[in-house]
């Protein structure tokens, strides 16, 4: 009966739904893009025997590459997504080596009808993303389901945990997580699911491999400092602190790199009603002008520019709403970094950080520009935090070994 009344409640909902994606369509067209996908309808079908793999957004399809290649080795994928910017991330990492696709909003009948065209044998559903009617469908047609790198942050937990009556049934369908930490065990517990299923196995962001970073290929900018992963209303707090930056140190550049590429235009806008001079590129120009802000629109550029400057802040953590971006990019690629007060999407990782002493963690906004003086000028203490940051992720690594092995022995 519970599941009956949440699919009727998506269904009533789906016009709200699709005029959401019309209007993200306006700054981003691809959204209008293989619609069809949405409801379940695709025009290619593949063999029977393959895996499911649902990486949702950008940061998911990143981080998950390593794991899917190690499929890839021996099984079939197809891969779904729900944003554009995943999409193309996804097709221009693996290429011809799998299908990437839209996946089917979370309605009865749109995953029976992904599940009729493809045939699948598994589900891996990568990190947060608990969708009731992809998993209790994907159960019922006999699919093995595996929560992989798994992480419920505390307010996901809280949200969840008051809907207990519902999830519970629906993680009792899940066949294997595997839990980045003590702590996404304990919740994930807490909410009902079979503490036999659970493994903590650490996480896969710390299993970088060599040719991702760019240790070396370049020498590091002193006067390049760069703003990674931002978020609308960011870049203004990062305008005013380049501005007080630039004070001092007139020969500074700034490279800003958005979450969302498809801002570059409207924050150069912005920036131009500040009287603070920008050019956008769509790759790592040359050379990056002195006094001016540089921003760069597109993805795949952050282990290079992490690599070109000594200092970075990574977006995503100074406004409550958006819960921080990956960091250990910028530490594998020796680059010192600052975080925002809000990192509840890393919060395990960022936990180790702070013991470590490998990165600056803010209290408030207004301590940005203090913390990139900080480490522009002490070269020993921003030498020491790297050095730290590189031993941590040292002691992290493995994470995709074992989660891999685990999920071998299901497919």
């Amino acid at each position: 009966m519970i599941f009956f009344l949440y699919n009727l409640i998506i269904l009533i909902l789906l016009p709200l739904i699709f005029v959401r994606l019309l209007l993200k369509s306006i700054k981003d067209s691809d959204y209008r893009k293989n619609l069809h996908h949405r409801l379940g309808i695709y025009k290619n079908s593949t063999d029977e025997g393959l895996v499911w793999f649902h990486a949702v957004s950008l940061g998911e399809v990143i981080s998950s590459e390593n794991l899917i290649n190690k499929i890839l080795e021996k099984d079939k994928v197809i891969l779904s997504v729900s944003t554009p910017t995943g999409l193309r991330q996804a097709q221009k990492i693996f290429n011809s080596r799998l299908q990437v696709v839209y996946a089917p909003w979370d309605f009865y009948l749109f995953v029976n009808n992904f599940l009729k065209n493809f045939k699948p044998k598994a589900l891996i559903i990568f990190e947060t993303e608990i969708w009731p009617s992809m998993i209790k469908n994907s159960s019922a047609s006999g699919l093995t389901v595996i929560l992989a790198n798994a992480r419920l942050s505390k307010d996901s937990n809280e949200k969840y945990f008051r809907m207990n009556f519902f999830i519970k049934d629906v993680l009792d369908k899940i066949t294997l997580i595997l839990a980045q930490s003590k702590n996404h065990v304990k919740r994930f517990n807490k909410l009902g699911a079979d503490q036999n299923i659970i493994k903590e196995v650490g996480s896969l962001k710390f299993d970088i491999k060599e040719n991702d970073i760019d240790i070396g290929s370049i020498d590091a900018d002193k006067n390049l400092i760069i703003a990674t992963s931002t978020h609308e209303g960011e870049e203004e707090i990062i305008c005013e602190v380049f501005k007080d930056l630039m004070d001092k140190n007139n020969s500074l550049r700034l490279a800003l790199i958005p979450r969302h590429p498809e801002r570059s235009e409207s924050i150069g806008k912005m920036l131009n009603k500040k009287g603070i001079k920008n050019s956008v590129f769509n790759q790592i120009p040359e050379t990056f002008k002195i006094g001016e802000i540089t921003i760069i629109k597109g993805v795949g550029f952050l282990n290079k520019l992490y690599s070109m400057a000594e200092v970075a802040f990574i977006g995503g953590s100074l406004l409550k709403e958006y819960g921080g971006h990956n960091i250990i990019e910028a530490s594998a690629n020796k680059c010192s970094f600052i975080v925002g007060p809000f990192m509840k999407n890393f919060e395990d990782i960022m936990e180790q950080y702070i013991t470590y002493g490998a990165c600056i963690q803010l209290k408030k906004p207004i301590e940005l520009s203090d913390a990139f003086e900080k480490l522009m000028h002490d070269d020993d203490f921003r030498k020491n935090m790297i050095d730290k940051g590189t031993k941590l992720i040292e002691n992290n690594k493995g994470s995709l070994e074992k989660q891999y092995n685990y999920i071998s022995k299901y497919l």
